[in-house]
């Protein structure tokens, strides 16, 4: 008798609990789906609408005043190195999305990595793409830039199309992909030169490294470009 009865109470507790338990797991659930809504919603909201005429023409200008002052820096011959080197560092810091570009140059790999492996590589990253790209743009020997139109893509980013001319008169097709927060501060997020992404041939080379030697493989890879002993020449013509 007396087991009966604990066996009964026992029964009531468990479904006394069980209420409680799909009270919790409904809340959880609710929080869940408010915080994906909130971050939907604030996401969104946070780059300005393509859509507006003057937010295009800012992303026009941007990319005018960008490319020109490239250009001038390209075709400097007064500047040192070091100089050049500098106004380069200024430009890239100030033109691109670099922590956007960082975090998806690295991609799905950002799971896998320590919080010191990723603290390094973010350190890296701006170096390293000032290095490899500064290096590029000399031998692109760029020395005008046309503003061919504009083109919207998505919901916030805007494809500036240019026509970028050596000193022989050869022609490149230049896209840069620009975007524009809600405070109205354009950053470049993307660079597609005769329809190649430079972020996606990142990601794809990052990919590669990571899948060889991990994480910190790459970032021994960009200190090595960074010190200079290893030259990006030897990668790029590989």
């Amino acid at each position: 008798m007396t087991n009966v009865m604990r066996n009964k109470i026992t029964a009531r507790a468990i479904s006394s609990k069980k209420p409680a338990a799909l009270i919790k797991k409904a809340f959880m659930a609710f929080m869940t789906i408010s915080l994906f809504l909130a971050l939907f919603v604030f996401g969104s909201a946070a780059f300005a609408d393509n859509k507006d005429p003057a937010e295009q023409e800012k992303a026009r200008e941007f990319i005018e005043i960008f490319s020109t002052r490239a250009i001038d820096v390209l075709n400097n011959k007064e500047l040192t190195e070091e100089q050049s080197f500098n106004e380069y560092r200024d430009i890239l810091s100030n033109g691109f999305a670099l922590n956007y570009i960082a975090r998806i140059s690295l991609s799905r790999h950002r799971k896998k990595a320590s919080k010191e492996e990723l603290a390094e590589y973010y350190e890296l990253f701006p170096e390293f793409i000032l290095k490899v790209n500064s290096t590029r743009l000399k031998k692109l020997d760029t020395t005008r830039i046309e503003i061919d139109k504009v083109t919207l893509y998505s919901k916030s980013d805007i494809f500036i199309r240019t026509k970028a001319y050596n000193s022989d008169n050869k022609g490149l097709d230049v896209d840069w992909r620009v975007r524009s927060d809600k405070n109205g501060v354009v950053k470049i997020i993307d660079i597609k030169i005769e329809g190649i992404s430079l972020v996606a041939t990142q990601r794809d080379d990052f990919t590669s490294r990571i899948t060889t030697s991990g994480i910190s493989g790459l970032n021994q890879y960009m200190k090595a470009i960074i010190d200079g002993t290893t030259f990006v020449e030897e990668e790029t013509s590989s």
